[in-house]
């Protein structure tokens, strides 16, 4: 019996931890984070091997200094990502025995996002400018019972043509078509029921559906992962196997004390694309839930005006049960 399996056999779904549980949860879990990775607790694992195009390098030394370079690298690498393997694992089992809300007869689960994104255009010699940020705000309303019509409504903020708030009516939430970002092909229950609730099983159900794209299979692996996790719909079993997952996907780390775009503090989940020039996408995880409150991209080189390190976008996710629908 592997550890997600025992800890299901222990919850009661009847109860509902009580805020204080939450905040001593969430307080236990930033300091173990906060804490220095120990090399000594890493545990090499067997990977696949896969094929990778090699640069040609024609300097010799320029060859070595480089190698010496990118080892030292991956040794930190591999101790932060040992770090967001055990942050991630705890997060899943606080996700396990954590009771997701449930709106009754007649309510919604309302889940809002609010994002921040930067507006850039061609400039007149065909170079991307970035003037600005816009920030806009999209509540869905999921019926409790999830056969009867969705509601969203989008305020676009300032993006250009986008004067009004619209709101959408659907239902499964297929607001602009299966093909269109819509929770529908196959329904939301149908896709989730699928999760197998085993975390190695879990990533290999994830693993299995590359067909290619994606600047490497491990990014394609964390985008597919994280896009179910923030619809915000994962029950906790399920949510507890991709958080599992999302461990096992190499280059993952974790960072504690960040805020999403509300100023909820979570732990950063994410990993850098060496392809994308090193850009970090992140998801922003409530350690005592498991939910998803909140996205980040941090620039990982200097462009379109921002520095290293610097925030390019950022979001926040809530959820809660309300008792009407716009």
């Amino acid at each position: 019996m592997d550890e997600l399996t025992l800890l299901r056999s222990t919850r009661d779904d009847t109860l509902t931890p009580s805020e204080s549980t939450l905040d001593a949860g969430r307080a236990a879990l930033m300091a173990r984070i906060a804490e220095p990775p120990n090399p000594e607790h890493l545990v090499p694992k067997r990977r696949r091997r896969r094929p990778l195009r090699r640069a040609t390098w024609i300097a010799a030394g320029t060859a070595a200094v480089l190698t010496g370079i990118l080892v030292a690298g991956n040794v930190n690498l591999g101790v932060q990502s040992a770090q967001a393997n055990e942050v991630l694992r705890q997060a899943a089992a606080a996700a396990v025995q954590f009771s997701d809300l449930a709106p009754g007869a007649g309510q919604y689960l309302r889940i809002t996002r609010h994002e921040k994104y930067p507006w850039c255009e061609a400039g007149a010699n065909g170079e991307m400018v970035c003037a600005g940020t816009n920030e806009e705000t999209t509540s869905v309303y999921v019926p409790a019972n999830r056969d009867d019509e969705w509601v969203q409504v989008r305020d676009w903020g300032d993006f250009p043509g986008k004067d009004e708030p619209e709101t959408h009516r659907a239902r499964n939430g297929d607001f602009y078509g299966p093909d269109e970002g819509g929770f529908s092909a196959p329904s939301p229950e149908k896709r989730f029921a699928d999760i197998p609730l085993d975390g190695a099983a879990a990533y290999d159900w994830i693993h299995a559906q590359y067909v290619g794209g994606s600047a490497s299979p491990d990014e394609d692996d964390f985008v597919r992962i994280t896009d179910l996790l923030r619809s915000g719909l994962v029950p906790a079993p399920q949510r507890a196997a991709l958080l599992d997952a999302l461990s096992r996907i190499p280059g993952v780390t974790s960072r504690g004390d960040v805020m999403n775009l509300d100023g909820v503090e979570g732990v950063a989940i994410g990993r850098e694309e060496p392809m994308r020039l090193g850009n970090r996408d992140e998801i922003i995880v409530d350690p005592a839930t498991g939910q998803v409150i909140g996205e980040r991209t941090v620039s990982g080189t200097t462009f379109f005006g921002w520095g290293v390190g610097e925030v390019v976008s950022s979001s926040a996710m809530s959820v809660a049960v309300v008792d009407e629908a716009p």
